[in-house]
């Protein structure tokens, strides 16, 4: 097998060369090898040698394509004067030296690293994927017929060979339709290649097939960034795929070499579409980075043609590299002469023709060319019955009114004869031609986008009519000369020219050929739907598993193409569109009914993921609404479309990502009163939520993660389907509205933070604002700056607020220089003077909704109006805030301005007097940040600096929902999209968050429990009781083994409850009370024993009862530590003076003769319990307040937690530390506690999380323990040193398995729980559980609930290929992303926004309290490559 490439290698050398000095020296090297290879000891051994023969075959392969290549485009380089010579010696000596090894490698019967020398194989593959446009190129049919265009085409090619300075580099050939603008640029483009020289459509990949050199430079171009091989920005096309390449070329390259864009004004369906590529060909870019037409070789000509619309005139108008030349310049009498030339030529061979028929034609034609062709087509394919000379007769006799109808004209003549009866033609089956002809016709011109003959044919097999369900093709195969694709089952059907739709859908001039393109809408609808009807299946494309995203199943594209055929795909991305064109009907209503009511909804979406087009989906459901307006019949099937749109509005970025979890992760977790939720139960096999699934759908919807540093500014498009943010990360990024995808690559170029952006009225330019004190104006289609950014000297500090004016023209921009700047978009420059007056950093600046004032908030704590036509300011500052003013904002009514400060209050102002309208109705939390009125003034927006969204009515002051949770820091940004129904929040976390406001509803099941933060916890000494404490001033007991209470809650105080102790004995409870004193229960009747301990002069930071529960200890913000009598609540001492500040912490030691104390001063004190006395004086060591101090059980050590984000441990005899610091806590350190057998401290900390540390060595024990969604307040080992408790601010007490082992251990033997799900046991876990499999090994066993039979079935192939010892280090914690992942990054479910701060289960929680959280069972979970059988009964 070898040795027969290897002779097909040879015979391609020996019949492809060209045989030239500069490649016989490499020729005869090959000989060499070929000679070698055919001795008789070769190929003797030559089973043996089958890897070293291929390298050698593999190397003369690519000997032959070089030489080849070489030999192809020698005379071509010659022609050029170009030494190609001294450009392959340094490649041919690579080639021999590369050969000389491999067959010395072949002699010593040895594999050696061998570098294969490539020349052109890598860049054809780094070619391969480079987009092409389809149906670009030459068409030799097109060309002019020789002879005629004599005088343009010599014009042309004049200007194409002027090797001038000054030559424009750019000819525009305008002129109207059918005038035979494109039959000259294909006959330009067929003489250079004729002569050797480069033309090309689709550019970049034809002058590659053209030019070696260009091939390599575009093939580098796109070597590590795939991207542009399929991108649709034409702006990088030209920098990246055309001019940057072109720039690596030899200047000796010298062409000509034309360039060919025909139809320019046919590209695209709107102006917008061509605005890019307008610029670039007028040589208008504004960024400075990307290289104008004019830097092009001089040598390089462009060529367009077009008809003279408006948006082209304009652009080009007054540019010195356009020449224009106009094909209504050419005189009549030569347009008639090339036309009576070209008709003679066509119709040369028809008897009775001669000079008079061809005259008369060519006057006919009036200088259109394509009337001419449609004529001779006519006149050469007569219909039955009629002769050439008739269909002549026919045509020259008719006589339209207008020049420019004489295509019409033409049209009319062409159906005529088509659908010509004779008096043998029944009248009904001439009307019956006539509706197919409509029909079909209509179909075409009534698609949204072309379609080829076999889906055309698929859908109409459907439509309602059945006299209808004919093929395409008895109207379409007679129309070859007026569309395209009539013949060709594959090709997308469209008329030929874009004059014959004018004329179909012009009842005036089509007569009875009028297509009325409304009335085929429902046809369309109707059959879309049932095309989805019948053809959408579940895993339609045999997605292979769940564990990976769409993107690494190689053969998913070919899978798409093959699955979902065109039709199809159309009918899923269009249904709605074309349903709500059509009037409203019945039966195609009980169509839409029955799509939302079945499971194939479901498919509908897992189709549009694949074909990426669910974006799409979330604009459109909303038509179904407007179609189904006053019709309350179907008023359930309008809440079905905006379900599903909330549906992917939540999980669309997900089921792009990897599809199989619409079902194994959207469809659980989708609220139980949704639409999409119904079908769980056709679902049998995915998780289910054993508690904490929502009810009715969340107010967050999505958070969109991908900055790298503090998001600062958010805005929505005006169409609601963009969000742009900026960054301290000094990036622009462009996101999805409906899914929360990035779109493209972030906007780069500011050089620091960018502080704020803002979209343009029409939604296509970003401005942005930045530290680097710049402003920018970005494309949002490119996403390239549409200029240079706006001069640096203008603001001379950062430019923290951006806004366009109402119209678009202007941009108003505030700085931190304390001036406002107005600036003209279109040539960004300022207008006028800076805006100066405020005497500190302007924060933010608005528009009036009429664009003729500005408002301005700032530092100074004032607001100002301002005049836009003069610039003064109008009136006196509104003053009222106490702290700086960080956003304003117009009412859309302008009558009022709302503003938000540093002084937690936002206010309304009145526009006209600048007075506060009535008093401060919106007292926050913290500092607000941003405010934003709703589209309608209805409501108002704020973001706070502590992370919460408020929303309020404008009208009461009155919160029209409780305040949206879930950001991390502080927010930064806020913004309504144009309907109102959403708001896009950014925040110093990096995230931007997605709200839905529209309803206010309860979006989950009532919590149980406290209702507010729990700030202490303290488990009795027998582990059978946990006490809390909670901010909302209740005290609770519970039983540890099942979580429930025990009684009801004590409520007596008024305030936090920051601490809370135990007594040994379990019969007294000690809790701080009314700030100041504290407060004993009784454990058993819940009420209080005595009066409250009183003596402290501040805030009572902790408590905690001696061991024989005799005494208590307090210490407090007054700087002191009390010593109590537990019987009577007397002070059995004077206070114990000694700290310098607040005494944050206090602790007995296990025999009751020490006490030890942490404070604000940073210092750990240690004192005598009978002599009040300090033992050692001040522990010092840490950097920061100390919050919280532990005795080791034996009494010897202490340990100690910081605000400096440390644990310390000291020797109680000598007040030493031991050992190092331990280091891993990002936040600070809130609690400590040591294990009853004092090997290990448990430490909680506001990052979140717990930590255990070896107390011998001070290093971490595993994996921080994550789950918390908030600060850790408390912490406490349970007495058989198996568990952890810790309370949060997230308003859980938690209780953890101290080690992932203890964790298997526990959950593979206890018995199902007898309580409800929610809780789960701590002791006497016994019993083996019949229902699962006992683990062969301890960390295959996953689970996210307390119930072990909830555990997830079959993990085998989750944790396959993986050690021991790598799943032992899985911590199955959930990412912040949402997706929980097990090894290898294997995708094990993904959980939406709404539930991951509920979402306290993994492996290494025991029990979660208090808090509706989300317990996962996972029993019946089909995932990974068995995720298909989810739909299995």
């Amino acid at each position: 097998m070898a040795l027969g490439v290897l002779s097909c290698a040879s015979n391609i050398v020996l019949t492809q060369v060209y045989r030239d000095e500069a490649v016989l020296s490499l020729l005869q090297k090959l000989g060499q090898v070929y000679g070698f290879l055919i001795e008789d000891k070769t190929l003797r051994q030559i089973s043996s040698m089958r890897t070293i023969l291929g390298q050698i075959s593999q190397q003369t392969l690519e000997c032959a394509h070089f030489i080849r290549d070489y030999s192809e485009t020698k005379n071509f380089w010659e022609r050029l004067k170009k030494n190609v010579l001294s450009e392959t010696n340094d490649t041919i000596q690579r080639y021999s030296d590369a050969l000389d090894a491999l067959m010395q490698s072949a002699r010593d019967r040895t594999v050696q690293d061998v570098a294969i020398v490539v020349h052109r194989t890598d860049d054809e593959l780094n070619l391969a994927g480079l987009i092409y446009a389809p149906g670009a190129g030459l068409d030799t049919r097109k060309r002019c017929l020789p002879g005629t265009r004599t005088d343009i085409l010599s014009k042309i090619m004049g200007w194409i060979n002027d090797s001038g300075d000054d030559v424009p580099r750019v000819l525009w050939l305008s002129g109207p339709a059918g005038t035979g603008k494109s039959a000259i640029a294909h006959t330009i483009t067929s003489s250079f290649i004729g002569v050797g020289g480069l033309v090309f459509s689709t550019i970049a990949r034809d002058f590659t097939d053209r030019n070696p050199e260009m091939r390599r430079a575009l093939a580098d171009a796109v070597q590590n960034a795939n991207a542009l091989k399929t991108t649709v920005d034409i702006i990088q096309q030209w920098q990246k795929l055309l001019m940057e390449p072109l720039g690596k070329l030899p200047e000796s390259t010298n062409g000509p070499f034309v360039i060919v864009i025909d139809a320019l004004d046919e590209s695209g369906k709107a102006v917008k579409t061509r605005s890019d590529l307008l610029r670039i060909l007028a040589g208008k870019l504004q960024d400075a980075s990307v290289p104008q037409i004019t830097e092009l070789p001089r040598n390089f000509r462009i060529i367009v043609t077009s008809c003279p619309l408006r948006d082209i005139e304009i652009a080009f108008a007054g540019v010195r590299h356009i020449e224009r030349i106009s094909m209504d310049d050419i005189p009549p009498a030569t347009a008639e002469g090339d036309i009576h030339a070209y008709v003679s030529k066509k119709l040369e061979g028809l008897s009775d023709f001669g000079s008079r028929e061809f005259e008369a034609l060519a006057k006919k034609a009036d200088g259109l060319f394509e009337w001419a062709r449609l004529a001779c087509e006519s006149i050469e394919a007569p219909p039955a019955g009629f002769s050439a000379m008739d269909s002549f007769n026919n045509v020259v006799s008719r006589d339209p009114a207008k020049r420019e109808h004489l295509l019409y004209d033409m049209y009319d003549f062409m159906l005529t004869e088509m659908m010509r009866q004779d008096k043998y033609t029944n009248t009904e089956f001439q009307k019956t031609r006539l509706a197919r002809f409509r029909s079909v016709m209509g179909q075409i011109l009534g698609a949204a986008e072309p379609i080829p003959l076999e889906s055309l044919n698929a859908m109409r097999s459907h439509f309602p009519d059945r006299n209808e369900h004919y093929k395409v093709e008895v109207v379409v195969e007679h129309m070859g000369s007026l569309l395209t694709g009539s013949t060709n089952s594959s090709t997308p059907i469209r008329p030929l020219h874009t004059s014959f739709r004018d004329f179909l859908t012009d009842q005036s001039y089509s007569g009875d050929f009028f297509i009325d393109v409304s009335k085929m809408q429902r046809k369309i609808a109707f059959a879309s739907l049932r095309v989805m009807q019948y053809d959408l299946s579940f895993n339609i494309c045999d997605l292979k598993s769940s564990y990976y995203p769409n993107r690494e199943d190689l053969g998913l594209p070919e899978r798409i193409q093959r699955y979902i055929p065109p039709h199809l795909l159309y009918s899923c991305r269009f249904w709605l569109a074309h349903a709500q064109k059509t009037d409203f009907d019945v039966e195609l209503a009980q169509e839409v009914k029955l799509f939302f009511d079945h499971e194939r909804l479901l498919f509908w979406l897992e189709a549009l993921a694949l074909i990426d087009a669910l974006s799409g989906a979330v604009a459109a459901l909303p038509l179904i609404v407007q179609w189904l307006k006053s019709h309350d019949e179907y008023k359930h099937v309008s809440s079905n479309a905006i379900d599903v749109q909330r549906f992917i509005q939540v999980f669309g970025s997900i089921i792009l990502h990897s599809t199989p979890h619409l079902y194994v992760s959207a469809l659980p977790f989708s609220p139980t009163d949704s639409t999409i939720s119904k079908f769980a139960a056709k679902f049998p096999n995915t998780l289910h939520l054993a508690s904490g699934r929502n009810v009715k759908w969340p107010v967050v919807q999505n958070v969109l993660s991908g900055h790298s540093d503090l998001v600062n500014s958010v805005s929505i498009s005006p169409d609601g389907t963009r969000i742009v943010t900026g960054s301290d990360d000094m990036t622009v990024q462009l996101w999805d509205a409906a899914t929360g995808q990035p779109v493209g690559e972030p906007f780069r170029g500011h050089t620091d933070w960018v502080r704020t952006v803002s979209f343009s009225p029409d939604g296509t330019r970003i401005v942005s604002g930045s530290d680097d004190k710049t402003v920018r104006l970005w494309d949002v289609v490119t996403g390239q700056p549409v200029c240079e950014p706006w001069d640096k000297l203008e603001h001379t500090a950062p430019v923290y607020s951006v806004s366009f004016s109402p119209n678009g023209t202007h941009i108003v921009t505030g700085s931190n220089d304390h001036t406002i700047r107005l600036w003209d978009v279109a040539t960004g420059q300022p207008v006028g003077e800076p805006l100066e007056g405020h005497t500190g950093s302007v924060y933010s600046v608005s528009f009036s909704p009429n664009g003729t004032h500005i408002v301005t908030g700032s530092n100074d704590h004032t607001i100002r109006l301002w005049d836009v036509a003069t610039g003064h300011p109008i009136g006196e500052p509104l003053k009222g805030h106490a702290g700086s003013v960080h956003s304003v904002s117009f009412l859309p009514d302008r009558t009022r301005i709302v503003s938000g400060s540093h002084d937690k209050a936002v206010r309304l102002w009145d526009v006209v007097t600048g007075q506060p309208v009535g008093v401060t109705l919106y007292e926050h939390s913290a500092p607000v940040h941003s405010v934003s009125f709703s589209p309608d003034g209805t409501r108002i927006a704020s973001g706070l600096t502590d992370g919460t969204v408020h929303l309020w009515e404008t009208a009461t002051g009155q919160a029209v929902v409780e305040a949206l949770l879930g950001h991390t820091s502080s927010v930064t940004s806020v913004s309504f999209s144009p309907d109102g129904s959403r708001i896009a929040t950014g925040s110093d976390d990096n995230t931007v968050r997605l709200w839905d406001v529209a309803t206010g509803q309860l979006v989950s099941e009532p919590l149980r429990g406290s209702t507010d933060i729990v700030r202490s916890v303290s488990l009795s000494l027998d582990g059978t009781c946990i006490a809390t404490g909670s901010a909302d001033g209740t005290v609770r007991l519970l039983d540890a083994a099942t979580g429930q209470s025990v009684g009801d809650p004590f409520c007596a105080h008024t305030g936090w409850v920051y601490s809370i102790s135990l007594s040994s004995h379990g019969t007294r409870i000690a809790t701080r009370f009314v700030n100041n004193s504290v407060r004993i229960w009784d454990v058993v009747t819940g009420q209080p024993v005595g009066d409250p301990l009183e003596g402290h002069t501040d805030w009572i930071r902790s408590v905690s009862f001696s061991p024989d529960g005799t005494r208590i200890v307090t210490c407090a913000d007054d700087k002191t530590v009390r010593l109590w009598n537990a019987l009577t609540g007397q002070p059995v001492c004077e206070p114990l003076l000694g700290h310098t500040a607040p005494v944050c912490s206090v602790s007995f030691s296990p025999d009751g003769t020490r006490i030890v104390t942490g404070s604000h001063d940073k210092t750990v004190e240690l004192w005598d319990v009978v002599t009040r006395k300090s033992v050692s004086g001040p522990l010092r060591g840490h950097t920061a307040p100390v919050n919280s101090v532990s005795f080791s059980p034996d009494g010897t050590r202490i340990a100690s937690g910081s605000e400096d984000k440390t644990v310390r441990l000291w020797y109680v005899a000598t007040g030493q530390p031991v050992g190092e610091l331990l280091l891993g806590h990002t936040g600070p350190v809130n609690s400590v506690s040591f294990s009853h057998d004092g090997t290990r401290i448990a430490s909680g900390s506001a990052d979140h999380s717990v930590r255990l540390w070896d107390t011998a060595s001070g290093q971490p024990l595993g994996e921080p323990f994550w789950g918390h969604s908030g600060p850790v307040c408390s912490i406490s080992f349970s007495p058989d040193g198996n568990h952890i408790l810790s309370s949060s601010v997230d308003q859980t007490v938690r209780v953890w398995y101290a080690t992932l082992e203890q964790s298997s251990k526990n959950r593979a033997t206890e018995d199902p729980p007898a309580s409800p799900p929610h809780s789960s046991r701590i002791r006497h876990l016994t019993k083996a559980i019949p229902t699962i499999k006992p683990n062969t090994m301890n960390d295959d066993f996953i689970s996210f609930s307390p119930n072990p039979a909830h555990s997830l079935h079959n993990a085998a192939e989750l944790i396959e290929g993986t050690s021991h010892d790598d799943r032992k280090s899985t911590s199955f914690s959930l990412r912040s992303d949402g997706w929980m992942l097990g090894p290898n990054h294997r995708l094990l479910f993904w959980v939406p926004p709404a539930s991951r701060e509920a979402f306290s289960y993994n492996p290494r929680t025991a029990l979660v309290i208090f808090k509706g959280c989300v317990e996962l069972d996972l029993s019946h979970m089909a995932h990974g490559t068995r995720w298909r059988h989810c739909r299995d009964e």
